[in-house]
């Protein structure tokens, strides 16, 4: 199969953004990144920051999330452009390249207190770690309401590759995404 575009998947804090970011400057493509929207929605909504994002977050809909979702969808099907979302049964039936991309709970909860993001900041190591844990189920959750029970958007099978950011920088996860997206499957 040859691919027209690429979808990052993963566990939160895992580095999806921060790879399809740098790739899609290598690329000179859009990056399509469903949780910047959403923190876009809530500092519309929330400007002094009254609700936290994880509350912001846990108030959205699943008829919201199924928008979102064929948003995504939709972005995804004109090709020559990489998705950063959670879900990656989104792009499924796609010439997407789905990519997973995990780390221990610790290195990524190490990563987050690293971060300028406004959710994150001022919380201890364990408080981080807790916050990343409670994404990673509620994101579960989400899926399995979405998609149906036997999802698991954790599941390697659903992905042509999974890299382990503990253990690849960002330039080589980024080379092992172009190998795959340049040879296809």
């Amino acid at each position: 199969m040859r691919f027209n575009g690429i979808l990052f998947s993963g566990l939160p804090g895992s580095g999806k953004t921060t790879t399809s970011r740098q790739l899609a400057e290598k690329l000179g493509w859009q990056v399509f990144y469903v949780g910047g929207l959403w923190r876009e929605e809530w500092t519309k909504k929330y400007p002094d920051g009254e609700v936290s994002f994880e509350n912001f977050i846990r108030s959205i809909t699943l008829e919201e999330d199924r928008a979102m979702d064929r948003r995504a969808h939709d972005m995804l099907a004109q090709g020559t452009i990489i998705g950063d979302m959670w879900h990656g049964i989104i792009g499924e039936g796609l010439p997407i390249l789905r990519v997973f991309i995990t780390a221990p709970l610790d290195i990524r909860a190490r990563r987050g207190m690293n971060t300028d993001k406004k959710e994150i900041a001022g919380k201890t190591f364990d408080e981080v770690k807790a916050l990343l844990n409670e994404r990673e189920e509620r994101q579960l959750a989400l899926a399995k309401k979405l998609y149906g029970t036997d999802y698991d958007y954790r599941d390697a099978s659903g992905y042509h590759i999974t890299l382990n950011s503990e253990l690849l920088t960002v330039e080589e996860k980024i080379s092992s995404v172009l190998h795959f997206f340049q040879k296809g499957i």
